[in-house]
């Protein structure tokens, strides 16, 4: 029996998980990280906390599992598009902007108006978005240069905690995809966009490995630490949604995942690498699998929207049903589900930092359309759960219309996955059949997987895939619920273009009250 560990370095925590090679989960760790949000669109994390938040996670999960010494490889899946910049000492400098950041849309903008449009798609896929790395380097530029006079390496999420582990300062293609400064086709960096943005190049990581290639060895006082052997290989691992993607068998094309998290994405596995040439906010990536791609179209504010709800309207409830040892969120999801579809009109929009796909709008904010009287808890509750999915099949109908994909499957990952009524919403609501896998820990899965192949354990992704995962539910769609739905959504999409202009002037209001 091999063991093998998958770290996920999400936005709300850091998960740790040790699997054998047939699939078992033997040990997991969870550690939670805090957002830092110093003004409107600013969404900061301190890189010292990541590291805390991981080292706690292995920890438990290394003893948890009673093999800790056994522990064969590690491997990686981490939020995305997030600048973690690293002085000469290799030091953070000052707090990480996340990919729910949103204060850098006017430079996406300008850098969108720098560069032939078609040329920007042959190279990079999409056009830049306010998340990448290149809008943020511009904004650090213009207002805060000396920090920007500092950076000696930018690294992810993952890769700055690989560091931590191995001194080994790399990247790898699934979240150098993110940065507008990768040649999709070659998997290597673009010597004409750094030419174009203006960056040096000595301030990526020189190497871009593949998702399972090894990116150091754990060092000993780490090791020591966490309770496992030193040396053992740690592995380049990939971005969240393709971790994701390889931990929910979405390895081949046509495949689609519905990931309801802090964020909502929608992810697909392409052969030749996808052109967002409508402009709709979708992003192209390399995969994980090596010579496949893969496309997503994000929603900012899913899961992160309910938690909204619950911090706010529920938070004396939070406290009186966890000393009873019970879970707020399954209170609220009882409420919603007595609740009836559609929530009576009640429309809600999760723009609660923006929107991603398929708006690009940093001004767009949460809207509860169609209150009345009869609007109770439950429809709330329901309301937000449907708006979230809403925002997640704006992706699903790029992906029929633009793409083509004959979309009659989806599986569910993330938070979501989790409930009975949303996998129900999100199949209604997508028209589609929802399944769920046997592994509920998707990008942690997905890491783990990695971390197998790596080391010698599988001979390919595709192959741990087969080997690991198995459907274990499926939600089929209510035809009366689906017709009903097709009709709110259209209310959900107009809600969006008749308060967009207002979005834009609100926004300008606040800047000049709000400091």
């Amino acid at each position: 029996m091999s063991y093998f560990m998958g770290i996920d370095s999400g936005t709300s925590g850091i998960k740790a998980i040790v699997l054998d090679d047939t699939g078992k989960i033997l040990g997991t760790g969870y550690c939670e990280c805090n957002l830092i949000t110093p003004k409107p669109n600013w969404v900061e994390q301190n890189p010292l906390d990541w590291w805390h938040a991981c080292s706690e996670a292995a920890k438990k999960a290394a003893a948890s599992s009673g093999v800790g010494m056994e522990i064969e490889a590690i491997g990686f899946s981490g939020q995305m598009q997030g600048t973690t910049l690293m002085d000469a000492n290799m030091d953070p400098i000052g707090n990480c902007m996340i990919w729910m950041d949103q204060r850098c849309g006017a430079e996406a903008d300008e850098m969108n108006a720098k560069m032939d449009h078609a040329e920007m798609l042959e190279i990079t896929g999409s056009y830049c978005l306010p998340s990448y790395w290149v809008p943020k380097l511009m904004w650090l530029e213009k207002n805060k240069p000396e920090d920007f006079a500092k950076i000696h390496t930018i690294l992810f999420t993952k890769d700055y905690l690989r560091y931590m582990m191995t001194g080994e300062a790399t990247t790898e293609v699934t979240d150098a995809s993110l940065t507008f400064l990768l040649d999709l086709k070659t998997r290597t960096w673009s010597d004409r966009m750094f030419e174009v943005t203006g960056l040096s190049k000595a301030i990526v990581p020189e190497k871009v490995l593949e998702s399972q290639e090894i990116g150091g060895y754990l060092k000993e006082d780490v090791a020591a630490l966490w309770g496992m052997k030193a040396g053992i290989p740690v592995v380049a691992g990939g971005g969240d949604q393709p971790a994701g993607g390889i931990g929910s068998g979405v390895v081949k094309s046509g495949v689609v995942a519905s990931t309801i998290g802090t964020s909502g994405v929608v992810f697909g596995c392409c052969d030749v690498p996808f052109k967002d040439e409508n402009q709709q906010g979708m992003y192209s990536l390399c995969h994980s699998l090596p010579g496949k791609y893969c496309f997503l179209g994000c929603t900012l504010g899913a899961g992160g929207s309910f938690k909204w709800m619950r911090d706010t309207l529920f938070a004396d409830k939070k406290e009186a049903l966890a000393a009873e040892g019970k879970d707020v969120y399954d209170y609220m999801t009882s409420l919603a589900e007595k609740a009836p579809v559609g929530s009576e009109g009640l429309c809600f929009l999760p723009y609660l930092n923006g929107e991603g796909t398929p708006h690009v709008d940093p001004d767009a904010r949460g809207v509860f359309f169609g209150l009345s009287y009869r609007s109770g808890l439950g429809e709330m509750c329901r309301a937000v759960m449907e708006g979230v999915t809403f925002s997640l099949r704006d992706t699903v109908e790029i992906m029929r219309e633009s793409v083509g994909l004959e979309i009659t499957e989806i599986r569910a990952m993330g938070g979501g996955a989790k409930s009975a009524l949303w996998r129900q919403i999100q199949a209604d609501i997508y028209n589609a059949k929802v399944v769920t896998m046997n592994m509920e820990e998707g990008p942690a899965a997905g890491a783990a997987m990695m971390a197998a192949v790596g080391a010698g354990r599988f001979a390919s992704l595709e192959e741990a895939s087969e080997a690991i995962l198995k459907i274990e539910t499926v939600t089929e769609p209510i035809p009366e619920n689906v017709a009903m739905y097709d009709e709110y959504y259209k209310t959900y999409r107009q809600v969006y273009q008749s308060l967009k202009a207002d979005f834009k002037a609100q926004a300008k209001i606040v800047e000049k009250f709000v400091k």
